[in-house]
């Protein structure tokens, strides 16, 4: 009987094709990682940065004018980001966390697509997404929700449509400039990324089509993309009338804050100190899968292009933190994540190599990894260590007692130094009680989170006291915040004590100390005030009738 004619076999006989992804346990701890971080972060409240951004906010929601009616030192972006956020979650501490939250998933999305590219593997960016929300919630409320937590995305972004084709040769670069220009908005230095990639794109051209024009065209759409969001920026600020107040703060009160970390040290130093803190003070696990990344042979020929553009875009974070010289732990916030994709790529490749060697391969991987974890977390100016705070934050969301309320789980996690939501909270709760909705008061210290929790109106676009503590602007500051205090008298002035803050005011002095400095001011409380009453740092006077 001819074989044609032979009936099919039985659908139960038909072997089954087993596929099998080796990667699958690699995933799916990478994703347990991610979502659980996502958590956490979910539950940061407001530090004293935090609460800055949010007041500007609230203010630029209200029609006011960033610098000029409600003031910090801060580049623009992060005021933006900040009304976004609350635009659309609402006027609460969730809010820009709910919009930092996206932000991550967006890089993660962003490191997928960078690796399917340059590395043939998506799961490599997925490994260096969830180092990225480690090092990110290791860091907690103070370090996160701030302009290089914000930036990371556009870099990213930058970096993948680097990688991307278009049969528009000018998209790509214009879209690539735009990225890192909105970058640039949030800290000048990310936007310096941007030379990196149009480098590389202008190299590419060259290779394929030659001549000076090939080199010209990528680099002058990239500059043109980049320039935009400032340019836009500038404007939106010269037909709100803020021109003048913007200039002043980033042109000539930020540069005498940015010397004060520069007296007596050396460039070098500086720039040494930046390159060992980025690659070595984080992450154990990160150092680890850096060094893996470089020694361990490529997977494929691309793998080399994306390793030495994420290299060099570091190589420009790195210098302008050094040209900051504060070294705050979230001045790497946007460097962080490329080092954790970096890492990934390392890790991957170490995981293939055990992957050769039956079960005991990937038990030895993990076991690797469960070690380097707990080597070093990302800051270490917290009272208690990541794990015992992730499980506080696991109960508030579980609405578990104690911490079955924002407030409880603030109580215990939500201090760092001198600062302490829960007194900014004590403190606004007054601050209500003895005033009128519109009232308006008046900080003189570091916390303008009292106003946004008292929900009353600042006395003065100055939302706390720094220009009028630092020798090379209190002059001018002074004057002008006398003048507003004079326009718009307080209900109410609460004076802060042990906000010491030498790196930033340029002296050892707090607020409360400064003021005998400050007579115009002094005497205004002496003579205008009636000492009410304290709530742990914080004296509060009330007007004399």
């Amino acid at each position: 009987m001819p074989s044609s004619s032979l009936p099919p076999p039985a659908a139960e006989v038909v072997p089954r094709l087993a596929v099998r992804d080796p990667d699958v346990w690699l995933k799916l701890v990478a994703w347990v990682t991610i979502i659980g971080c996502a958590l956490v972060i979910l539950t940061f409240s407001f530090g004293r940065d935090q609460g800055i951004y949010a007041v500007v906010a609230d203010g630029l929601l209200h029609g006011r004018v960033p610098y000029k009616d409600v003031w910090d030192f801060k580049p623009p972006g992060i005021f933006f980001v900040y009304a976004l956020a609350q635009a659309l979650f609402g006027k609460n501490m969730m809010a820009p966390r709910l919009l930092e939250v996206l932000s991550l998933f967006g890089c993660v999305a962003a490191m997928r697509r960078i690796a399917s590219v340059a590395f043939d593997s998506r799961t490599v960016g997925l490994v260096g997404a969830a180092i990225m929300a480690l090092i990110q919630a290791e860091m907690d409320f103070w370090h996160t929700g701030q302009p290089e937590t914000f930036g990371a995305l556009f870099t990213l972004l930058g970096l993948m449509l680097t990688f991307e084709e278009s049969r528009r040769k000018w998209l790509i670069p214009l879209l690539l400039g735009l990225a890192f220009g909105c970058a640039a908005l949030l800290k000048p230095p990310l936007g310096g990324g941007a030379l990196v990639c149009a480098a590389y794109l202008a190299q590419r051209e060259r290779g394929i089509h030659g001549g000076f024009g090939a080199i010209a065209r990528p680099v002058a759409w990239v500059t043109l993309g980049g320039a935009l969001p400032s340019l836009l920026c500038v404007a939106w600020f010269w037909l709100h009338g803020g021109l003048k107040d913007f200039y002043w703060t980033l042109a000539e009160f930020t540069p005498g804050y940015t010397k004060l970390s520069w007296e007596g040290r050396r460039a070098s130093d500086m720039l040494y100190y930046a390159i060992e803190e980025v690659f070595f003070k984080f992450s154990a696990l990160a150092a680890a899968g850096v060094i893996a990344a470089i020694t361990i042979p490529p997977l494929i020929r691309r793998e080399r292009e994306a390793l030495f553009l994420s290299l060099g875009i570091i190589a420009i974070h790195v210098a302008g933190i050094a040209m900051q010289g504060k070294f705050f732990p979230y001045h790497y916030g946007s460097t962080l994540p490329l080092v954790a994709f970096l890492a990934g790529l390392g890790l991957y490749k170490l995981w293939k190599r055990c992957l050769a060697g039956g079960l005991g391969g990937p038990l030895a991987f993990f076991s690797f990894v469960a070690v380097c974890v707990p080597m070093r977390y990302a800051v270490r100016d917290l009272p208690q260590f990541f794990v015992e705070r992730a499980q506080m934050r696991f109960a508030y969301l579980l609405r578990l007692s104690p911490f079955d309320t924002r407030e409880a789980m603030d109580k215990e996690l939500s201090y760092v130094a001198d600062y302490s939501l829960s007194a900014d909270r004590a403190v606004a709760r007054d601050v209500r009680r003895l005033t009128r909705p519109k009232d308006a008061v008046f900080v003189w210290g570091f916390e303008p989170a009292i106003y946004w929790l008292a929900e009353r109106e600042p006395a003065t676009r100055f939302i706390y006291n720094v220009a009028q503590r630092s020798p090379w602007q209190a002059s001018y500051a002074r004057r002008e915040l006398m003048r507003d205090l004079k326009a718009k008298p307080p209900a109410m002035i609460v004076v802060q004590s042990r906000d010491v803050f030498p790196s930033v005011t340029g002296n050892a002095l707090d607020s409360r100390d400064s003021l005998p400095s400050f007579p115009e001011l002094d005497a205004l409380i002496a003579n205008g005030y009636a000492f009410a009453h304290r709530i742990e740092d914080f004296d509060l006077y009330v007007r004399a009738h």
